[in-house]
């Protein structure tokens, strides 16, 4: 009955008072009933059940279970899924470690756990660690692994997983195909994404293939081609959920198609799709980047629901862009109730008073930041190459070529200037003399890497970036130009899109 309940879709609550049940008519529990408990307690609609695991961890100790293959794989997967609610990846690993016999199951949950969480590159030293065991990766495996190359955004890991693969004759079902798509997508080549879902056969296709490639043009600045496949989606029977609104809406606002955008929003209602939270924090992104913030604050004010972080912050990031303070501070002020942690926030509105000049507003947010041990996120580019990975974080005096890499990065200020770019001083701190600020501007992660790239790269070559921040207004204007002095392509990942760089110009047409 337990297991009933816990493979029963929103049915956590009801296996877990049949287990207390259990208990209490003092019917001891064994190795089948405790790897039920905790996939209960793993999912996502009972996140907040950490401690009752650690519990019934306890109980699976005290009756002499914590040995046992499957309680043991349980319980790894259990710690691994509890990373975006607790951040205890690290007690998934240590009873991995404890683990006596791993199967592939056991392997797979640690893989997962670290992919899941953001931690892709511990994912990719564990594999290779799986691969020196005796224990054989499978197709599942595989899935987790091109997951993890698409959150790096390596091409070349990808190829090389997209190889293994192949090589291993695993068989490329539906999620597998559609994982590879998605990665080939993320991590610049389009190209290859497009061929792949030509590849399927069109009565097979479903709504996560057409979704896959629908948010691959959008993240790419694609926002004609995007709406195109939403239009070719459903002339094809396909019918889009609330992911396909999600792609399509982001893609209208990075495009600035807002008349576009409007229709597609109030398609949702006609397609039975309830807007959620997401979907009106695109709208507002839409708006907002478009200058149209008042609309914006009505559009939230007419939520059906209170509108969470998301929405705020599209709102907020929209009056930083336009310099509102007045409605940036609303935004603010919402943003510090919901989420008083969330250090970029406090940076946004940082950013708005400072092109106010309204210094006193500035320091008193620093102070306050400082006081709770708030630090702005260190930005931190990637550079890829042949088999190389090199990556710089801003100022960046630990790359074993540092010195080499900053006498190119004087060179190309030169250069820069020669060909007519104008330094975009606002883009540095307030409290720096004019040369400080440029200096500090010539060493942006993403220059540096982009230097690192001109030097050790054959002419002609694309540059590939990925940058964990949004990429700022001057190194945007700086890429421009520098991919007409050098006739190169530069294609950026940020954290919001791509951006490809290519005779002077950028895909998002400086609309970003």
């Amino acid at each position: 009955m337990i297991r009933a309940y816990a493979n029963a879709a929103g049915c956590s609550y009801e296996a877990l008072e049949l287990y207390s049940l259990m208990r209490r008519t003092q019917v001891s529990p064994n190795n089948y009933t405790f790897p039920f408990v905790f996939r209960v307690c793993a999912s996502s609609e009972a996140g907040s059940l950490i401690l009752l695991g650690r519990v019934v961890h306890g109980e699976a100790v005290r009756a002499g279970f914590d040995s046992d293959l499957h309680v043991e794989a349980a319980l790894v997967h259990m710690y691994a899924k509890w990373g975006e609610f607790g951040g205890v990846v690290q007690e998934a690993r240590l009873v991995f470690e404890k683990m006596v016999e791993r199967n592939v199951i056991s392997w797979n949950s640690m893989l997962s756990g670290y992919t899941q969480n953001g931690q892709a590159s511990e994912a990719l030293i564990l594999f290779d660690e799986m691969n020196d065991s005796n224990v054989e990766a499978n197709a599942v495996t595989a899935l987790i692994m091109v997951a993890a190359c698409a959150y790096l955004g390596s091409l070349r890991l990808g190829r090389k997983f997209h190889n293994f693969v192949i090589d291993r004759n695993f068989t490329v079902d539906k999620n597998l195909h559609n994982a590879l798509m998605d990665m080939y997508a993320k991590c610049g080549d389009l190209k290859t994404a497009w061929e792949m879902f030509n590849s399927i056969n069109p009565s097979m296709r479903d709504a996560s293939s057409w979704n896959v490639l629908i948010s691959g043009y959008g993240m790419h600045g694609h926002g004609r081609e995007t709406l195109n496949m939403f239009s070719r989606m459903q002339a094809e029977g396909v019918d889009p959920n609330h992911i396909t609104f999600t792609s399509v809406l982001s893609a209208c606002s990075h495009a600035g198609l807002v008349n576009e955008g409007r229709q597609c929003f109030d398609e949702m209602q006609k397609l039975s799709v309830a807007p959620e939270a997401k979907h009106y924090a695109c709208v507002v992104d839409m708006l907002g980047r478009a200058g149209k913030l008042q609309e914006a604050l009505d559009l939230i004010k007419q939520m059906p629901f209170p509108p969470n972080d998301a929405v705020w912050g599209a709102l907020l990031l929209a009056c930083k862009i336009h310099g509102n303070k007045e409605l940036g501070q609303i935004a603010a002020d919402k943003l510090f109730e919901l989420q008083p942690g969330h250090t970029g926030y406090y940076v946004l509105m940082s950013n708005i008073y400072a092109a106010s000049q309204r210094w006193g507003e500035v320091g008193n947010l620093r102070q306050y930041m400082k006081n709770k041990g708030m630090k702005k996120p260190a930005a931190f580019s990637v550079i890829e190459f042949g088999e190389e990975i090199h990556g710089f974080h801003t100022a960046d005096r630990e790359h074993p070529y540092w010195e080499e890499v900053y006498r190119e990065v004087e060179i190309l200020a030169v250069k820069l200037k020669m060909a007519g770019h104008v330094p975009d001083l606002s883009c540095t701190l307030h409290d720096m003399e004019e040369e400080d600020k440029e200096l500090a501007l010539n060493l942006h992660s993403e220059k540096l890497a982009v230097a690192f790239g001109i030097m050790r790269t054959e002419s002609g070559m694309t540059i590939y970036l990925t940058k964990n921040l949004r990429v700022c207004n001057d190194c945007h204007s700086a890429l421009k130009f520098l991919s007409h002095i050098f006739d190169r392509e530069i294609v950026v990942r940020d954290g919001n899109r791509f951006h490809h760089f290519k005779g002077g110009v950028c895909s998002c047409n400086d609309y970003w």
